[in-house]
């Protein structure tokens, strides 16, 4: 092209130097230079467009002197100086306009350098055809994506063939498996699964809402079947309303998801075992709990034969023993029941709970430990809670480390007032419970360490009841902190958010 260039550029400047020269038309003929100077942009550098629009200027001067040369008349002279004025703008812009050409040219190569080698993959998108459709919605009177979605539930299917892929760099066919840019192209459509439509409604209600960004996380297939976790992030640029060019960026999360997972499956195995442990430590009020109504039993047992070994049978008190040995027996059941529960290995289950009878059960498994440490227990919870949604055990979990702290701070400072007190109150966005006790609390050093793994301030303890107490209860969408009290004795409290029906 340069070579054909430059050539035209001989061709044209040679044909206006003999048509300059030997027409006998009064018209400035030079100016027609100009289409020299623009063709030397496309063989010569900044040098030589000077060079050429010199030449052009010079073969001007020379055809005029050479017509000219006995007579000087004005118009003449005034289209002479008309054609140099002409070549020496239009050289000064050539000049301008390489350069503007040259940066452009720069940005261009540094904007592909990047989108190729980043190491995030980029998919440069063609929207306009989606931004007509919804366009061609609202012309019909929608008036939002909602709307649509009710009426028009099947456009969620239609948005893949709405989209043109234009360009991918070398990261997204790494990501995807691609071996060419033509088979991702080709595959595309189908590596986009059903469940990324709620992500795609809300594509759609950015686009509809002329947002300048949208990103979500969701799934996508790669070309050889493989699911990956992706945060996506597309951008729609503002001064291109139709769309024509928008760039869409993958960031494959896979390998954090799994990472976030085998953590929740190690915290739910350290959870387990803090409970086995804790209930370890809780054998003598456990024990307790079992032999109280196995105790109602046989003596309600032994009442019934009494009655029935009378010469005249009470056959009504002998039911009611009857009454009692079952009631005490599925006591005994639901007790075994609970402590099976707790020392179970069962994946977390999300289902509404009235914390106050939690709280009441809780009690039931460490009554002995507070009759035994002669603890004045205190109850203030609060009527007409909502429930918490959320896994029983988990949560019962921590009442009981949470009860048990508190009786062994208290046992510890050997003092003889030793109240424990638990409170429920509704809070604006659902419960809250507290359990304070009369113990020596803690130092402001132990403050900021309360719920560091493996801190602890008891002789025998391992630090882990906390921290877990507090990553169930975060898990759960609620906080637990800790403070001191002004007439001394500290305070637990976590907060739970209120179950509302969608959460199932």
């Amino acid at each position: 092209m340069s070579r054909y260039a430059f050539l035209a550029a001989i061709v044209l400047a040679t044909g206006i130097f003999i048509f300059d020269t030997l027409t006998p038309l009064n018209i400035a003929v030079a100016v027609l230079y100009v289409a020299v100077v623009l063709l030397s942009l496309n063989f010569t550098n900044r040098r030589g467009t000077l060079l050429v629009g010199a030449g052009c200027m010079g073969l001007t001067i020379l055809s005029f002197a050479i017509t000219h040369s006995a007579d000087f008349e004005a118009g003449a002279t005034a289209r002479g100086l008309f054609s140099l004025a002409a070549i020496g703008v239009t050289t000064f812009l050539a000049l301008r306009l390489a350069s503007t050409i040259t940066v452009i040219a720069d940005s261009e190569q540094r904007y592909r350098s990047i989108f190729r080698a980043a190491g995030v993959a980029i998919l440069e998108m063609d929207f306009s055809p989606l931004k007509a459709r919804l366009e061609a919605l609202r012309a019909e009177g929608f008036t939002s994506v909602a709307a649509i979605a009710r009426e028009r539930p099947d456009l969620v299917g239609e948005v893949t063939g709405l989209m043109r892929l234009i360009n991918a760099n070398d990261r997204t066919l790494t990501m995807f498996r691609a071996p060419t840019l033509a088979v991702f192209a080709q595959r595309l459509p189908s590596l986009i699964p059903p469940e990324i439509a709620p992500s795609t409604w809300r594509l759609l209600e950015a686009i509809w809402s002329e947002q300048s960004s949208f990103e979500t996380e969701s799934v996508f297939d790669t070309v050889d079947g493989k699911r990956l976790n992706v945060l996506y992030t597309v951008a729609m640029p503002t001064d291109r309303p139709a769309l024509d060019r928008v760039l869409v960026s993958f960031m494959d999360v896979t390998a954090r998801h799994q990472a976030e997972n085998d953590l929740h499956q190690a915290q739910a195995e350290l959870a387990h075992v803090s409970r086995v442990a804790t209930l370890g430590e809780l054998t003598v009020s456990i024990a307790h709990e079992v032999n109280q109504p196995l105790a109602g039993v046989v003596t309600n047992g032994e009442a019934g034969l009494r009655w029935l070994r009378r010469p005249e049978p009470d056959l009504a008190e002998v039911s009611a023993a009857i009454e009692r040995m079952i009631a005490d027996a599925r006591r005994a059941s639901e007790v075994i029941k609970r402590l099976r529960a707790l020392a179970s290995k069962a994946v977390p289950q999300a289902a509404p709970v009235d914390v106050n009878e939690l709280v009441h059960d809780t009690l039931g498994v460490v009554q002995r430990e507070i009759a035994g440490h002669q603890v004045s227990l205190k109850l203030a919870l609060a009527d007409g809670l909502p429930p918490a949604l959320g896994d029983r055990v988990q949560l019962q979990q921590v009442l009981i480390n949470l009860i048990v702290n508190a009786i062994q701070a208290m046992a510890a400072t050997g003092t003889t007032q030793r109240d424990l007190t638990i409170r429920s109150r509704p809070t604006d966005t659902g419960l809250s419970v507290e359990i304070t006790d009369t113990g020596p609390g803690f130092s402001s050093d132990a403050a900021a360490k309360l719920f560091t793994p493996f801190f602890t301030t008891k002789d025998e303890g391992m630090g882990m009841g906390l921290p877990i107490c507090r990553s169930i209860v975060e898990a759960h969408g609620g906080n637990l902190r800790a403070h001191l009290l002004a007439e001394g004795g500290a305070a637990f409290e976590f907060n739970l958010p209120a179950h509302t029906e969608t959460q199932l």
